[in-house]
């Protein structure tokens, strides 16, 4: 289908979803609010709220332009529970993605990046400007990862994490789920699962981090 839905608009970033679809000539059908807040979406006219969507939108692909893992998860559950699915990625068009590379649904590739061959990127990950990765890299569901990061070849990222901008990963190293890697940081060996890492080289500033548990029933 040409037409997408925008669900969740209260966060700047659902501008580069706007700029992505107008490169690809999808339109956007509806933005919708599902929070009292800030919208960021400029179109105010296609602005609709959770409460007054037409059920007919749900037949629609939808993507949840929110850069936070826990938020684009809690987003995520209450699109699935109005009736969306999420059944393709959204990839720029000046991206380079290898034939050999598979992208769940509800993923988003921003403009100017680069995926190696035989890599895996699972359902809801979101990769901003410029991000690198290597072949064979594995980026599990929720992954963010922040622009112009370079992952290397055979790079794993689990469930829920987050990179910042300019983080470089080594090639074979495993981020851990629900871990955060600071900005610019250089990640030479493996990040443990719930720690926030920043530095160069990176080390663990901080253990424990939440989670925000199973994907829910809907």
């Amino acid at each position: 289908m040409n037409a997408v839905v925008l669900f969740a608009v209260g966060s700047p970033i659902v501008v580069e979803y706007a700029e992505t679809c107008a490169r690809l000539g999808r339109t956007i059908a509806a933005a919708v609010k599902n929070r009292d807040g800030a919208v960021f979406f400029t179109d105010a006219t296609k602005v609709v709220d959770v409460n007054e969507l037409a059920p007919a939108m749900t037949a629609l692909p939808c993507f949840v332009p929110l850069f936070t893992p826990v938020n684009r998860y809690s987003a995520t559950t209450e699109a699935l529970r109005a009736g969306f699915g999420f059944t393709e990625a959204l990839i720029d068009p000046t991206a380079i993605v290898a034939a050999s590379t598979t992208l769940a649904g509800g993923t988003f590739v921003n403009a100017g990046c680069i995926i190696g061959a035989a890599s895996a990127i699972g359902e809801h990950v979101v990769l901003n400007r410029g991000v690198s990765i290597g072949h064979h890299a594995a980026l599990a569901a929720y992954v963010s990862i922040g622009p112009s990061a370079v992952l290397g070849g055979n790079v794993t990222v689990e469930r829920g994490a987050m990179l910042g901008a300019g983080a470089v990963v080594l090639p074979g190293v495993t981020v851990g789920e629900f871990a955060i890697v600071g900005a610019g940081a250089v990640v030479v060996a493996d990040v443990p699962a719930r720690t926030k890492m920043f530095g160069n080289p990176a080390r663990v500033r901080e253990a424990g981090l939440p989670d925000f548990g199973p994907q829910l029933d809907v």
